[in-house]
């Protein structure tokens, strides 16, 4: 290949959670359950026949209306008021974050994160070229005592000041974690005090397994520091590449005028306003819990099997299982001998900021059936096994 002159992003080429060898059982992508695809025949119809003239054009800037619309009544089943000017229409709620990143972010500003958050996400940051303030997490999720000790320091210091916080307060990408409500109480505190905003992506939230259902943040938020990101991917289907931003209308509207993209796909749009609108998503989000829980529970007792030296802590919903190894372990070695007995997991590595612990691992329980779970974790025992062996060689 030519020596072409790349961008210093691009420079490495790396390997896709997307791209697997044959026979590999995929535990590392969070794509939805093929059983599950809702049917769309009828709703494409519709779209591509009396509605052609809407769907086959470009969208309007902020979205179709009557998407919007529905949004906003979806959302108000988490108590977050919202009307159609507080709706921004994205593909997806990685390009509703993007936007937020293009609108508040210059190169070397900071941006807080937990340690570890959602790998796509800093892939994100990372091309803004932005500084990471990172902040671990407990048993409530978010530590905000953590966040406001290092923001007074800052401040003290006469240090620049973050602009936006990223988290997943319900089943945290990748630690399943489920922030308590007085953490969130006391994030929205800190944004409203040192006047940072808070992207808080949720594209686990309805995908509830048991528990209390906690408000979102947005749903508290009266000064506008919080921009909701959601989406239809883990609710429906990733394919539609239909997500949202809710926020300040002043600030939805900076953030539409960052899009390449002219207006997000009218199409795609038409279905989710369709499938809205009759009791077909509903449903769907039933049968997508009946069986995540299924196959939750099934990769938790494989793991006691397999790989009984792990710690797992069980999320309450959502789509991912996070593992810690015993300390000391390679799991970049780990994930390396696994692909070698056919299945792929996700070393934590990819999670983390700053710096890499080293031994954790990220499952997703949403793509394959519970017997390829069953299957892919007795694998990763094999490989486990081998790391062993191959410790105590050395």
């Amino acid at each position: 290949m030519t020596e072409f002159r790349f961008a210093r992003r691009s420079a490495i080429l790396g390997k896709s959670v997307f791209d697997h060898a044959p026979g590999t059982i995929s535990l590392n992508s969070g794509a939805a359950y093929p059983p599950c695809l809702p049917d769309v025949v009828r709703e494409a119809g519709e779209a591509v026949g009396p509605l052609r003239e809407e769907a086959m054009q470009y969208a309007p800037l902020m979205g179709l209306d009557d998407l919007r619309d529905e949004i906003c009544s979806f959302v108000a089943d988490d108590r977050v008021k919202a009307t159609r000017e507080n709706v921004l229409v994205t593909y997806g709620s990685k390009s509703a974050f993007d936007l937020a990143l293009r609108t508040f972010c210059e190169a070397g500003d900071t941006v807080i994160v937990t340690r570890p958050t959602y790998m796509t996400a800093l892939h994100i940051m990372r091309t803004h070229n932005v500084r990471f303030l990172d902040i671990g997490q407990d048993e409530e999720g978010f530590c905000a005592d953590e966040l406001e000790h290092k923001l007074l320091r800052l401040e003290n210091n006469g240090e620049p000041m973050p602009k936006l916080l990223f988290d997943v307060p319900d089943f945290h990408n990748p630690t399943g974690i489920t922030t308590s409500m007085a953490r969130r109480k006391q994030m929205l505190e800190l944004a409203q005090r040192y006047n940072f905003v808070i992207c808080e992506d949720d594209p686990y939230r309805r995908i509830r397994f048991e528990g209390e259902v906690i408000p979102s943040i947005k749903s508290m938020d009266v000064t506008g520091h919080v921009i909701s990101l959601g989406t239809v991917s883990k609710i429906l289907a990733p394919g539609l590449r239909v997500g949202w931003a809710i926020g300040d209308p002043g600030v939805v509207r900076r953030m539409a005028m960052q899009k390449a993209d002219g207006g997000s796909n009218a199409f795609a749009q038409r279905i989710v306003v369709q499938l809205m609108r009759s009791n077909k998503m509903a449903h769907h989000i039933d049968e997508m819990i009946h069986h995540m829980r299924i196959h939750r529970d099934v990769m938790i007792d494989a793991f006691t099997r397999h790989l009984p030296e792990t710690v797992i802590r069980k999320p309450q919903g959502g789509y991912f299982l996070w593992a810690e190894l015993p300390e000391g372990t390679d799991a970049e070695r780990l994930v390396e001998l696994g692909i070698d007995e056919g299945v792929e997991v996700s070393s934590g590595r990819l999670s983390f900021p700053n710096d890499d612990p080293g031994h954790f691992i990220r499952m997703a329980y949403s793509f394959v059936t519970a017997d390829e779970i069953k299957d892919g974790i007795a694998r990763l025992g094999v490989a486990w096994r081998k790391l062993q062996s191959q410790a105590r060689a050395a």
